[in-house]
Parts: C-alpha cells; structure tokens; sequence
C-alpha cells in the first residue's frame, strides 16, 4: 500500500474539489461569452439540438445519416471556435479547463496513477512521515563511509574494520528497500548513541518514500504522545491516528526506551508490533539498548516477538556526532 486510508481520502478529496472548480470555471466562461456573444448561445443550442438526434439514429441503425449529422456537429464547433476567435477569445474558451489534462482531474488514466497523483502522494507521504527536510540530506547518497574507522578490526563484526562493516550494513538495507515489496520483514538496530542508527533510519525511510511507499517515522516518545493526544479528541482523530501508524508500509520506532516507562506505554508498544505483525507490515526500531536490558523494562511478549520477528543489527564504535 503506497498510502494510507487518511492520505488517500485527502488526495482525493482535492481531486472533487479541483472538478468543481474546473465546473464553476466553465460556467463562468460560458456567461461571459453569451452575454458578449449572444450568436454563440444559439450555435450551442444547435449543437444539443443535433446530438439529441444522434442519439435516434443510432437506435434506428442509419449509419449515413449518423455520418452526416457527426460532420454537421464538428462544422458548427468549428464555427464556434471561429466566432471566438475573432472576437479576442481563445479557441477552447468554452471547453472544460483541467489543472491536469492528462487524467482530466480524475487523478488516474486507465486505471493506473496520473503523474499529478503521484506528485501530491509524494508530498503527502513526506508531509506525513516528520522527515521532509532531514532526509534531503540524510539519505544513502550522503553515506559517507570515511567518517568511520578503518584501521582497528572491531569485536563482533567477524574480523572487519568499522568501516568495512558500515559499508555491508548499508549495502543490506539498500537491499532491503530495493526489494520491500518482496521482503518486507523488521529490522530492529542496536548500538550506543552516535552509532548511525537514526542516519540509517532516514536513509531507509528516503529509500522507500522516493519509491512511493508511506512510512511514518515517530521517536518512541512521539509514538505514545500521539495516541494519548488522539484519545483526548474525537473518534475520528482517534481512528486517523491509528490508521496510520497500523497501516503505513513501514512504521519507524526511533530509540525505543527513552519514553517514560509504565502498563500504558508497554501495552501500546505490545499492541502496535502484534497489529503490524499480523497485518504484515514492517517495522523498523532503533534504540540504544541491548535485549537484556529490554528484558529488564518490557515484558517478555515484547521482547520474545522482537528476537523472533525481527531482523537484528548491531552498531558499533565511537559516537560521530563527538567527532
């Protein structure tokens, strides 16, 4: 799913607004002309007239006659257009004038998504996900491999040197997001702070926005605030909320443990993974912990769901942001 239920419905909701306007528009039109052209008014009524004998000829098979009344309707448009034409209106002034011509503000061409709905889709979706202006410059094309270190092999990483293990890291979730229609599957990673962690994230979340997919990117904070704000509205709000942070195609956790830590918190965190996990829709968690000390703060179902659902991703080294 590129979109969720919210974010389609608004998408095409301006979709109704933009043909009511293109309606209104054409009304308007079609007064200035007639009231400075009065002659137009009557070849219009020419034109209904005739189209409504279009409609018996058909019926009665006369095929010459339908002919000669199709070439009989285009010499009258064409007359129409000349009249306009000469009195200082553009030829198609009395036509309906779509922002887009192409889907003619339906939004699709024969079935598929018009360029324009794949624009505002990408517009929503990074609208939506938090992330517009951090991921311009926080993506895989900004990886800089030569921030990390490439002399000393490092514990763990079988042999390799920081940078060395970055570059496979990277390589994976690339992979990862070039093949998540297929895969799909969680990723959880783990590592101190200043590790990469929140950069890998946003390099994954570019990744898949730029393929239209949605992804929703929240810290681990954030994500219960939200729904505690939308418990203090309406049903509706109530609803939106949850439909997006069950229904995106990726759902980000952003260092999972720096939220207070109560019964609400851990039945919500239990809640989101086992809806996403049975709806089939992927997660991806960052957090500064490791699995003991997730133990210690979350209940066994969580953590017992994430070491078996979730693909696991140690980081290592020294915090880049001191370097």
């Amino acid at each position: 799913m590129a979109l969720t239920n919210a974010q389609y419905n608004q998408i095409m909701h301006v979709y109704d607004v933009r043909r009511m306007k293109d309606a209104l528009h054409l009304e308007a039109r079609k007064k200035d002309a007639y009231q400075k052209l009065p002659e137009l008014k009557a070849l219009e009524a020419s034109v209904r007239a005739e189209a409504g004998r279009t409609l018996q000829l058909m019926r009665e098979g006369q095929k010459g006659e339908l002919r000669n009344l199709k070439d009989h309707i285009r010499a009258i448009g064409e007359e129409k257009k000349e009249l306009l034409v000469r009195n200082g209106f553009p030829a198609d002034y009395l036509e309906m004038q779509y922002t887009c011509p192409d889907c003619q503000d339906t939004g699709f061409i024969g079935g598929e998504k018009c360029h324009c709905f794949k624009k505002m889709q990408m517009q929503f979706i990074y609208q939506q996900s938090h992330l517009g202006r951090i991921v311009r410059t926080q993506n895989f094309d900004h990886f800089d491999l030569t921030r990390f270190d490439d002399r000393e092999l490092i514990d763990g990483a079988g042999g390799k040197t920081n940078r060395q293990y970055m570059a496979e890291v990277r390589n994976l979730l690339l992979d990862w997001t070039q093949n998540f229609d297929e895969r799909h599957g969680n990723v959880i990673l783990m590592g101190n702070p200043g590790t990469g962690k929140t950069f890998l994230i946003n390099c994954v979340a570019k990744a898949l926005m730029d393929s239209y997919h949605s992804v929703i990117y929240f810290t681990s904070t954030d994500l219960f605030d939200s729904f505690s704000r939308a418990l203090r509205h309406d049903v509706e709000e109530q609803e939106e909320t949850e439909d997006a942070i069950l229904n995106c195609d990726l759902l980000v956790i952003d260092d999972l443990g720096t939220e207070m830590n109560n019964s609400y918190t851990t039945s919500r965190l239990f809640y989101v993974l086992n809806q996403r996990m049975v709806l089939h829709k992927s997660v991806m968690i960052s957090t500064n912990l490791n699995f003991r000390a997730m133990q210690d703060r979350y209940s066994d179902r969580i953590v017992s769901r994430i070491m078996a659902e979730y693909d696991y991703i140690p980081l290592y080294g020294v915090d880049q942001r001191l370097r």
